[in-house]
Formats: structure tokens, sequence, C-alpha cells
């Protein structure tokens, strides 16, 4: 993990494996991230990293199930006038809709709704988009001092 300078957008994302250690990548990267461009008190942060550590567990563990891993994409936005963080995480696997007495059903999509301020999932054959916004984050003063490489 190379930590250069952002794009003074504020906005990046990374492609990577869906698995494991890409999972872990990417969490740290935003925890990263986040700790250097967004004000947010302990809580918050750990509420931000968290939705966005399921979205990845998920994608990882259920995007490609039955068939090698492909890839997924976290993308991360910080819009510093409506001080509002966006996760997204995109895969091209297909969507698997469990039913509500689904033994193998977790309590994730449940978690990261109850931690972003907004959740939006859209799933079909051709992949899941999971987007998480989270509002009440401004930037900090140095805010484009952190970038993402490699």
């Amino acid at each position: 993990m190379v930590l250069n300078s952002f794009p003074s957008s504020g906005d990046w994302a990374k492609t990577g494996r869906a698995d494991p250690s890409t999972v872990t990548y990417f969490r740290e990267l935003m925890a990263l991230w986040l700790a250097e461009a967004v004000l947010t008190d302990p809580q918050q942060h750990a509420d931000i990293v968290l939705a966005t550590d399921e979205a990845l567990a998920n994608c990882a563990d259920h995007a490609y199930r039955g068939t090698a891993p492909g890839t997924m994409t976290l993308a991360v936005s910080h819009d510093a006038a409506l001080a509002r963080v966006t996760v997204c995480v995109f895969d091209h696997g297909s969507w698997l809709d469990p039913g509500p007495d689904d033994p193998r059903r977790g309590r994730g999509i449940s978690l990261m709704r109850a931690l972003s301020d907004h959740c939006t999932i859209e799933g079909g054959p051709r992949g899941t988009t999971v987007c998480l916004h989270f509002e009440r984050c401004p930037a900090t003063a140095d805010r484009f001092r952190v970038s993402v490489d490699a």
C-alpha cells in the first residue's frame, strides 16, 4: 500500500479480487483515508469502516458463489459542500436474494442500513452495487494530503 496525495476531487476507486485479503486491504485503506480526509468522531469513523467492511465482505462471500472469484470495486467520494461521504461496492457476480427464513442469511444488510444514513442495493444477473451514504462528514483542513496509489 502506497499513500501519497489524493485527487483534489476527494474521489477514488480501487478494484481487486473479491477475496478476504482484498477486503482487508480495502478496509484498511478506507480507514486511513477517512482519518485523513474527513472530520468524524470515533463512533462515526467506526460505523463508516464497519459498514464498508460489511459491503466488501458480502461481495467476497456471495457475489461469485459457485464460480471462481471475480473482481470487486470500492469507490469512495466525498462531497465537501454537503459534508457527505459515499461508499459504493460493485461486483460482476450474480445477485442471490435469500428468503427471509433462509438459515444462511446473516444480518449484513440490516447492519449496513443501521450504520449508514442511507443504503441502496441494486442487484441483478450482471452484478450488484451497494452504496452507503454518510452525512455530517466535513472535510479536514488537510483533505488532499493523502492518496491511494497501487
